[in-house]
């Protein structure tokens, strides 16, 4: 068991995190760019929660979690490259294509570990948090060598009564995560649904799996992804364990905010390009959300 936790977010997914942990007594830091109502309520049942704006809190954490959104990461891996972090693992379990090549650049000596995972989690209007921990989580080395470390990250979940497992391929476990997310974000947030809803309606389960295939071929065009990987079955697991669940895409919509559509299905869309694979849902995707970014920005009177 790793006894020192370290988490960058405070949402939904790094809320659960250090819940779970901070039930197995383990020293558990979180990072948030603000408070709330949840973080009072960590702090009130765990005293011993360190929680804070300041990035030096991690110094002397064994594993460190990233749950920001993936806009975030730049700025996130500047913040981590002076902290004491001498022998931390850094595991991402962020959406968007691209987060490790960024934080490969800042933390060059550190193991870091692509992280996938189907745990449920979301804050509702109110700001509660709503979980289930029936997802399982993959953890991969990027760069070779370090596959001992996505083991001990793996223990560490496990521990906490998370189902978790470890994996060879950074790459391919990526990707297949941003095949899925690619289905599933966009439409959740442009139907304004939960995640269930999929597949109780036949049209839009079709055109999430259609993004879905158009995913798998860019893929496997660019030499990313094989053909070992039916993102029908995957796609109908990820729905039915996560079915209540409002995704994070549909949630920052509408909110007003920003979402990782240009991380996920723009990640997709520009690859596509780059390998002259034709992606007609993924392209019809990105529009349909980067006009509702827009409307919102102009309700707003944002530049």
């Amino acid at each position: 068991m790793t006894d020192s936790i370290g988490i960058v977010g405070g949402g939904a997914l790094g809320t659960l995190l250090a819940s779970r942990f901070l039930d197995t007594k383990a020293d558990v830091r979180v990072v948030t760019r603000s408070g709330g109502s949840r973080h009072d309520e960590l702090k009130r049942d765990h005293p011993s929660i360190l929680l804070g704006h300041d990035f030096e809190i991690l110094a002397g954490s064994q594993l460190v979690f990233l749950c920001v959104k993936a806009y975030h990461t730049k700025d996130v891996a500047r913040s981590l490259a002076p902290v004491a972090l001498e022998g931390a693992s850094i595991c991402s379990l962020q959406n968007g294509w691209g987060n490790l090549e960024l934080l490969d650049q800042a933390l060059p000596r550190l193991p870091l570990l692509a992280g996938a995972t189907s745990l449920g989690a979301y804050l509702d209007s109110r700001g509660l948090l709503h979980a289930s921990d029936r997802g399982a989580t993959v953890v991969a080395p990027w760069r070779r060598g370090d596959f001992s470390a996505a083991e001990r990250a793996v223990r560490a979940l496990r521990a906490t009564g998370l189902p978790a497992e470890a994996h060879q391929d950074a790459r391919s476990v990526l990707w297949r995560k941003l095949v899925l997310n690619s289905a599933v974000n966009p439409i959740t947030a442009i139907a304004h649904c939960t995640n269930g809803t999929l597949l109780q309606e036949p049209a839009l389960f079709e055109i999430a799996l259609q993004a879905a295939r158009e995913a798998i071929r860019v893929g496997e065009r660019s030499g990313i992804a094989t053909r070992d990987f039916d993102p029908e079955d995957a796609l109908r697991a990820i729905l039915r364990e996560t079915g209540p669940n409002l995704s994070s895409m549909r949630e920052d919509l509408a909110r007003g905010r920003r979402t990782e559509i240009e991380e996920i299905t723009g990640a997709i869309v520009r690859l596509a390009e780059s390998v002259d694979e034709p992606a007609p849902v993924q392209s019809a995707l990105l529009t349909l959300v980067r006009a509702a970014e827009r409307r919102l920005e102009t309700k707003r009177g944002d530049p």
